[in-house]
């Protein structure tokens, strides 16, 4: 993934953190015609109030539709726990799932396909996913934001999938995604933490935390990112020091 050392980092006023909040708590995504032009910010907390303001909607939405998959995955599941037989439509609703989470459904459905797609059709932190996006893009103003909407720096590898790096090593042949909207690559970086098995450290860390009943946070799952970057360690540090500089675990608290 691109390694790129994050701006410095402005806490937001109180203001705006209110204002953000009420966003969240809105869940109304910003119309995608309307992506500001970052890079035409020169103020650094403007760009970064700016930043946060415009993304939030969009990791709110896409989390919301991941608890929408998951109230329907834990309905088959009770149904399962009742010994009752699933309807055509749930069957599906199931194989659906399985194939976007990368779980291979055997039928009849076994135990460990259920257990698998509970650690993994579950929500990302706002703070992480925020952090995360302003890192990976330098604030939208990366040329794979601006050009290919894809705010996290991720990854495809057949030909003409996305945009070729400027500065990929010579015999490597990944580019980087191509997103038709924003939303689109807040989703698949949702999808990627939740299905690749690089990331099963943060899914792990997410389950003990639900079984604790102790808060999921953005700083909490940054552990299990270590594979996100060649820079390991350093780059999960970087992406708390973000959270923890800019409040954006107030988002996950909100949630």
């Amino acid at each position: 993934m691109p390694n790129r050392l994050a701006l410095s980092v402005i806490p937001l006023t109180i203001v705006m953190v209110a204002l953000l909040l009420w966003i969240a708590n809105r869940g109304v995504p910003v119309p995608e015609s309307v992506t500001p032009d970052f890079g035409a910010i020169n103020d650094v907390n403007l760009k970064k109030t700016t930043f946060f303001n415009y993304l939030l909607p969009l990791v709110q939405q896409s989390n919301q539709d991941i608890r929408q998959e998951r109230a329907a995955f834990l309905k088959v599941g009770k149904r399962l726990e009742h010994k009752r037989p699933l309807t055509a439509k749930q069957t599906e609703t199931i194989r659906l799932l399985a194939k976007k989470y990368r779980v291979t459904a055997d039928e009849p459905l076994s135990a460990n396909t259920m257990t698998l797609l509970d650690r993994r059709i579950d929500t990302i932190p706002a703070a992480l996913a925020l952090a995360q996006a302003a890192n990976e893009s330098a604030w939208g103003t990366a040329r794979f934001a601006v050009k290919g909407n894809n705010y996290f720096g991720l990854w495809c590898w057949s030909s003409n999938c996305g945009l070729v790096p400027n500065e990929r090593t010579e015999g490597k042949t990944h580019e980087v995604s191509k997103f038709a909207a924003p939303v689109d690559s807040v989703k698949y970086y949702m999808q990627t933490l939740n299905s690749h098995p690089a990331y099963k450290k943060l899914r792990d860390l997410r389950l003990a935390a639900r079984a604790n009943n102790t808060p999921i946070t953005g700083t909490l799952l940054a552990g299990g990112l270590l594979s996100y970057s060649e820079r390991g360690a350093a780059y999960v540090e970087e992406l708390r020091a973000m959270i923890r500089f800019n409040k954006l675990g107030q988002f996950d608290r909100a949630n």
